[in-house]
């Protein structure tokens, strides 16, 4: 079957893709991620960045002088994480645009521009005549694809890899204005989300191995002291230090180590499930074994499909989990054994290059840019474990791109037969479509939080005109429900140290309505059975899709699961007397 693979007859436009020039598919690939996030509705956590950036636009010397609800107690915006430099770009966004979230999301374009270009740089490096299909299997795989919204993870991920890249560039220069240069990007990228103090880190193991450890420092420090004067700012301006009060105080969800590690599997196997083949591919195992490693990939994606009848009680689901685990163990194998095979590379090149190809000069020395991103590799898993509060797919990005990298430098040097071409470039072509899938079910997410927002305002204003409506919840819910004139709730909140309240509590008055959504968005603790409140019914929100994303993709260990029930539904209360909402 495998040698029977013609990519220009099973491809199509995927073999058009691959053939463009580099610059080209760089835009095209930036142009679609952008592109396909700005269709999607807000989500997850974009209203929360989103009244950051209102701050900002309204009071750009004052980014956290507002209060603002976290689940049920009112808290200073200082204590909310959310790092400045991505609600100054949005601020812009804000102050040009007005209330317009699909501008708000082309406005990243330049974000998912540096990224995209940044990866292909990488790509080009250490493995350029792969580079291409890697790149597009990257940029919309289900780890990114989904992955945009209006949130910091792709946006610092790209600063941090621009850093990466100048630094390259310094080292092969000896020039000290890049090595600041680079540093000033990984401070920015530093303040863009906190995952970013790995940049740092990378830069110095790069520096070490180059034998250019002055300018790794210089460029590290730059990038602290960046990120020191931004934080003393914040401390002289609100008397303590966003970053700090995070590290010491936040309430992040944090997990124990455990936990995370044994979520790397499922997450690995769920969400990048073609990463195996491609290592299987460029170690040159038999195609048995390729053929048996697709099923392990495909299989418990058809198992969640599965109809509720033929669940069993749930353990075709469960095993559906225990495969997803199973193929990050296969990942982590693999790309492993293919870390090994590159160390044992005596010299850099290997071979001599083809002609018109080039690839990074290390003066002879031994094969130390596999030694590099080896070492990168274990560096992006450490900090996986180390900084991450809980898992969630935007934990592994690091991982994935560093895993790609090791796998596609073998591939680079090690796909000689036109079948394996072939089957890299199917196997590009299969994760493009997996990510098309993921976005699929997390665009339905979103726009069932939308439609419901909406469906309900409508359908209290259809016979209350004059009504107030009340709600709780957050997430893009949130955002639309604002939209639509109702009301953020705010019960009795009981204040450490008996002081103040910071937001005071709600009072409901007679005629007024409020909504509440099921579990499947975070929300305040409201007690409802009070008298005070009569059910009046509920609305919900469903389609053909039997997938979910949420809260898996964005707070869980494995990305997707079977939904079973409608995607969302909004219980309704009429408010007989007048009451403190508790």
């Amino acid at each position: 079957m495998w040698h029977r693979l013609n990519l220009s007859r099973t491809k199509g436009l995927f073999a058009h893709l691959v053939t463009l020039s580099p610059c080209h598919l760089v835009i095209f690939c930036s142009a679609g991620l952008t592109g396909l996030n700005a269709i999607k509705p807000l989500h997850v956590d974009d209203a929360t960045f989103s009244f950051n950036a209102a701050q900002i636009a309204a009071h750009p010397l004052d980014p956290y002088g507002y209060v603002m609800l976290r689940w049920s107690e009112a808290v200073p915006a200082l204590h909310a994480l959310a790092p400045p430099l991505l609600p100054y770009w949005w601020a812009v966004a804000i102050r040009m645009f007005g209330e317009r979230p699909v501008l708000w999301k082309l406005w990243l374009f330049p974000f998912a521009l540096i990224f995209v270009a940044s990866l292909a740089a990488l790509l080009h490096r250490f493995a350029p005549s792969v580079a291409m299909p890697l790149l597009i299997l990257l940029v919309f795989s289900p780890v990114f694809l989904p992955s945009l919204n209006l949130m910091m993870d792709i946006p610092a991920l790209a600063l941090s890899l621009l850093a990466l890249g100048l630094f390259f560039r310094t080292c092969e220069r000896g020039s000290l204005a890049l090595a600041v240069l680079a540093g000033l990007i990984a401070g920015l990228a530093m303040q863009t989300k906190y995952t970013a103090f790995l940049a740092p880190g990378i830069i110095l193991i790069y520096a070490l191995l180059r034998r250019k450890l002055l300018l790794g420092l210089a460029a590290a420090g730059v990038a602290g002291a960046l990120f020191a004067a931004w934080e003393t700012m914040l401390f002289f301006r609100y008397g303590e230090s966003h970053f700090i009060y995070q590290l010491f105080q936040g309430d992040n969800g944090d997990q124990p180590k455990s936990v995370l590690l044994n979520s790397l599997f499922p997450l690995l196997g769920g969400a990048a499930p073609t990463l195996a083949l491609l290592a299987l591919t460029a170690l040159s195992m038999p195609r048995w074994l390729l053929l048996l490693a697709s099923l392990l990939a495909i299989l418990p994606f058809l198992l969640l499909l599965c109809p509720d009848a033929l669940c069993f009680g749930g353990s075709v689901y469960e095993l559906a989990n225990i495969l997803f685990a199973c193929n990050g163990v296969v990942v982590l194998l693999s790309v492993g054994w293919a870390a090994r095979r590159l160390v044992q590379y005596k010299t850099y090149p290997p071979a001599a290059p083809a002609k018109g190809e080039s690839r990074p000069c290390w003066r002879g020395e031994l094969a130390k840019p596999f030694l590099f991103l080896v070492l990168w590799f274990a560096f992006e898993l450490a900090g996986y474990i180390v900084i991450s509060p809980f898992p969630a797919v935007r934990r592994i990005m690091g991982t994935s791109i560093t895993a790609t990298l090791l796998v596609g430098c073998l591939a680079d040097l090690s796909l000689r037969e036109s079948w394996r071409r072939n089957v890299l470039h199917a196997l590009a072509a299969g994760t493009v479509l997996f990510g098309l899938g993921f976005f699929a079910v997390d665009f339905l997410e979103a726009r069932a939080e939308q439609q419901a927002a909406c469906d309900a305002a409508q359908h209290i204003r259809r016979e209350h005109p004059q009504a107030t409506i009340w709600y709780a919840g957050y997430w893009g819910f949130q955002y639309y429900a604002e939209k639509w004139g109702m009301k953020q709730i705010v019960p009795v909140q009981h204040t450490e140290k008996g002081g103040p309240a910071l937001w005071p509590p709600s009072y409901l008055h007679r005629g007024d309505w409020l909504v509440i959504p099921d579990a499947s968005i975070p929300q305040q603790e409201v007690d409802l059975n009070q008298p005070e409140l009569e059910p009046k019914g509920h609305i919900a929100i469903d389609d053909a899709v039997p997938l979910s994303t949420l809260m898996n993709y964005y707070a869980g260990a494995v990305p997707l699961r079977h939904r079973c029930g409608p995607r969302i539904v909004l219980r309704l209360f009429y408010v007989k007397d007048d009451f403190i909402c508790r």
